[in-house]
């Protein structure tokens, strides 16, 4: 923030208290010329310039009030999102519903992140057994590949397959096209002819399209992102992602 724009905001700020003040400063105010005016922001900066501490706290200020109102913002944003997708048992998860803990991951099968997050999940899923459940978020965002990859895990959910499907696209190191989607599908058990019919459905349009705006209504814009327990975290931050687990388990011991 530059002088110019601290010294408007502080100037702003010292007009719209004279208004607080009462009906008659603010008549006052309104009755300045535009000589008087100037002269009121002149002896304000001369004022900022032999009192520079109070030039940066005013921008301290206005600094935790702008991180505090998009911290606001954020959590009125995610709120619905968390309450939708906790609720709606069609959305591929893995633990107790009644977990204390619940942890959403908005993923794409080609993010490199979001495989290496893939062993960090599972570390959280094997230290607190029972005690944390994961929502799996489909968000292909890389390549029209990925697309692919979530509509047949999310079809191989309709065989119960869903994990066996995802640990097999997160695992894999190459390119998941259709052909290597079937050949690994078959690895893990998954009925093939039945995933591909599923994959037609318009149903799952839905549900991708649904998941992409709630990725977005959030700020979501790469992958992984993680919501523990309520508090977005951007990126493959996995030291971030622990912290807010343990200190939910915490607090609901």
């Amino acid at each position: 923030m530059n002088y110019q724009i601290a010294k408007r905001l502080v100037v702003g700020t010292a007009l719209g208290m004279s208004m607080l003040l009462g009906s008659q400063a603010a008549m006052a105010q309104d009755a300045l010329s535009t000589e008087q005016k100037t002269e009121v922001e002149a002896v304000i900066e001369q004022y900022l310039m032999s009192n520079p501490d109070v030039l940066l706290r005013a921008i301290q200020n206005v600094q935790t009030w702008q991180t505090a109102e998009q911290s606001r913002k954020q959590a009125e944003a995610i709120t619905p999102v968390w309450d939708a997708l906790v609720a709606d048992s069609s959305v591929p998860s893995f633990g107790p519903v009644d977990a204390p803990v619940t942890v959403i991951e908005f993923f794409d099968y080609h993010c490199g992140y979001c495989k290496r997050a893939f062993d960090g999940m599972k570390e959280i899923a094997q230290q607190h057994d029972g005690k944390v459940r994961t929502i799996f978020v489909e968000f292909p965002i890389l390549r029209e590949e990925s697309g692919l990859a979530a509509r047949a895990a999310l079809a191989a959910a309709k065989q119960d397959k869903y994990m066996e499907a995802h640990e097999a696209f997160m695992t894999n190191r190459g390119l998941l096209d259709q052909e290597r989607i079937n050949e690994l599908a078959a690895n893990v058990g998954i009925d093939v002819d039945q995933m591909l019919e599923d994959m037609k459905s318009p149903a799952l349009n839905g549900m991708l399209a649904q998941y992409s705006a709630m990725a977005r209504s959030v700020g979501i814009s790469g992958t992984p992102a993680f919501i523990v327990n309520g508090t977005l975290v951007s990126g493959a931050d996995m030291e971030r992602v622990n912290s807010l687990v343990n200190a939910g388990l915490d607090k609901a011991s």
